[in-house]
């Protein structure tokens, strides 16, 4: 396996694709503890037909090894992103909701202050 003409350009598409194909299964009944599994086969069969319609010759073990590292990037690119965004909407409430629990408390102890006096 020769590694030194690696194509990232053809990687990143094969990422891509993986990606998109395992998000519309994912809108499916399949449980979601199968989507890394069928990622990479997903990716395998992508990465082969990628080789084949690109120069007519499968190099049957870089093919399986880029198909592997497709699947791989594309699970873990959807876990990421999954997690990084419902963070930053978590944090995002969170910021809204103690502002506007500060901004409650600090009006209620302003009207307790003027009914005392």
């Amino acid at each position: 396996m020769n590694l030194s003409n690696i194509n990232v350009t053809a990687l990143i598409i094969i990422i891509a694709a993986v990606w998109f194909v395992v998000q519309s299964i994912s809108a499916t009944k399949l449980p979601n503890k199968f989507l890394p599994l069928v990622s990479i086969v997903v990716g395998i069969i992508i990465s082969v037909v990628y080789s084949y319609l690109s120069s007519k010759n499968i190099q049957l073990e870089q093919d399986l090894f880029f198909g592997l590292f497709a699947g791989f990037s594309a699970s873990g690119l959807d876990d990421t992103l999954t997690k990084s965004i419902s963070g930053l909407i978590d944090s995002f409430v969170g910021i809204l909701v103690s502002k506007a629990s500060d901004s409650t408390s600090t009006d209620s102890s302003s009207t307790d202050t003027t009914s005392v006096k």
